[in-house]
């Protein structure tokens, strides 16, 4: 009987030897996997980090604008606001005001143009005095 329990246990003894290999291997997958899985849930972290940066980022400059437009509306909403945007923009003056628009003289051409050889200055006529421009343009009939 010490001989059939010999045999029999020699089997048992094979198995376990080929066990630990079998079952080493297997565990090393299972390594592997687990690696594998964390990777991947570190680059989804990574990924939600960048995500939460750039709406981070988002909400900085929304709220930067949503300061600046208060601000436009709060200069808007003063009263004084649409006059003086009625009279740049649209030339409009309040009842009883005359509007008076001014308008650049234009120059003459000689003064911008490059002195010839024989000339020594360009020939300009004079232009009046910033005074006597106004006093011409508020009563056009003055005398000269």
């Amino acid at each position: 009987m010490t001989t059939p329990s010999s045999s029999s246990e020699q089997p048992a003894a094979e198995q376990n030897r080929r066990n630990p290999r079998l079952l080493i291997l297997l565990l090393f997958l299972l390594c592997g996997l687990f690696i594998a899985g964390y990777i991947e849930r570190l680059t989804a972290l990574e990924r939600a980090r960048q995500e939460v940066d750039a709406m981070t980022e988002r909400i900085a400059a929304s709220q930067q604008r949503r300061a600046s437009l208060l601000a436009e509306l709060q200069r808007v909403q003063d009263p004084h606001y649409l006059a003086l945007q009625a009279r740049d923009l649209l030339g409009l003056a309040p009842e009883g005001e005359l509007p008076v628009v001014v308008y650049d003289a234009p120059t003459p051409p000689s003064q911008f143009a490059e002195p010839s050889a024989g000339q020594t200055h360009p020939s300009a006529t004079p232009t009046p005095a910033p005074w006597r421009q106004w006093l011409e343009l508020i009563f056009p009939l003055s005398l000269p």
